[in-house]
């Protein structure tokens, strides 16, 4: 359907449990999404463990060779997790029975299955699950089947910014009172910011909006461009070569000019010359979200810059949260806006619908 002709979500997509329950099923346990940093698995032996959607849990590990791996987090003896949080390991053993694996998830060591009939050690190697990269993100692939890690072309818009050069400085957590999908959503426009966000400069902005794949990228164009960085932005799309010039300036003024990449389903990244903010969102439930913050610089940025960068991401964060719960209560309430999507602002919005769509099952 085109944007056009295009509706709102019922209610129900956002506040009802059994539907909250397939979309987890059909978007987060079949296809791709983000559980974290290629930081926290850049080196032989490190381990990142998370859980999908809030209910699966998988354990991202890089082996001595230097390859990625992906497991489900469960000991085949009794299901209990093979490791926690991040760190480093050689090994990996479960905390319950002492069963443990190697890197590559095979069974190294185990006890009591003396008088098991048939057991054969071979059999019982952690459940793989799919692995992939892009940028400084990791992504799983929960079913064992399913499409192959494809954002589309717009993953390449990133491309010019030293995003590998960036040091990750802070992460940040906290609990949304909102359905995951609020939140992509609101971060698919740029309709609400006058309104939401008093503080952002608009006047004199545009905000084209493309979609293809996985992505809908978004930037802010000048209308009188003050350096080559500005300049690319207005004569530039991002599959252009000219878009190599966005990230050539450091920009004066603190979080304008930027790059906005939906990763649909669940990572949100905010891109400028050398800041990088990123969201990675877990549903916990159909109306609690589970939002991780990463804020990444480059070297070259002062202390002074980035206490300015970071605390005018804070302030956008906390009007945007804010105005998600107060969306999620009408929803909670089961009432339907039966609401238009705006074909000049919210063409993000419906690709986040469409996507959202052609994960549906035919007997839905």
């Amino acid at each position: 359907m085109g944007i056009e002709r295009a509706s709102t979500l019922p209610a129900s997509s956002y506040a009802d449990s059994q539907h909250h329950l397939d979309e987890v099923d059909r978007i987060f346990r079949s296809g791709w999404s983000c559980v974290g940093v290629v930081d926290d698995v850049a080196t032989p032996g490190s381990y990142l463990t998370a859980r999908v959607a809030g209910t699966i849990p998988v354990i991202v590990v890089r082996d001595h060779d230097g390859s990625l791996h992906g497991y489900f987090n469960v000991c085949r003896h009794r299901g209990a997790p093979v490791a926690e949080g991040c760190g480093t390991r050689a090994m990996l053993q479960c905390p319950y029975h002492a069963w443990v694996y190697g890197l590559d998830g095979s069974l190294r060591r185990w006890s009591g299955m003396d008088d098991a009939v048939g057991f054969d050690p071979a059999g019982f190697s952690l459940h793989r699950i799919g692995v992939a990269t892009w940028s400084r993100f990791v992504f799983v692939r929960p079913s064992p089947t399913g499409p192959d890690f494809d954002l589309g072309p717009l993953a390449l818009a990133v491309d010019p910014y030293p995003i590998d050069e960036m040091e990750l400085a802070i992460r940040e957590g906290r609990t949304g009172a909102f359905n995951w999908k609020v939140l992509v959503e609101n971060y698919s426009e740029n309709f609400h910011t006058p309104f939401v966000h008093p503080e952002l400069t608009v006047r004199g902005w545009d905000y084209p909006i493309v979609t293809d794949g996985a992505i809908a990228l978004a930037w802010d164009r000048p209308q009188q461009p003050r350096n080559a960085s500005e300049q690319a932005l207005v004569t530039a799309t991002p599959l252009d070569h000219a878009w190599a010039g966005v990230a050539r300036d450091q920009i004066d003024d603190v979080f304008i000019a930027g790059v906005y990449l939906t990763v649909f389903p669940n990572l949100l990244v905010s891109l400028f010359p050398r800041y990088l903010s990123a969201i990675r969102l877990t549903p916990l439930s159909v109306n609690r979200t589970q939002i991780d913050y990463y804020r990444c610089w480059h070297p070259s940025v002062a202390p002074a810059r980035r206490t300015a960068d970071h605390e005018a991401t804070l302030v956008v964060v906390e009007q945007d949260l804010r105005i998600c719960e107060q969306v999620q209560l009408g929803y909670d309430g089961g009432i339907d806006t039966d609401g238009r999507l705006s074909p000049e602002h919210e063409a993000g919005v419906h690709h986040v619908h469409e996507l959202l769509r052609s994960g549906e099952r035919v007997d839905q």
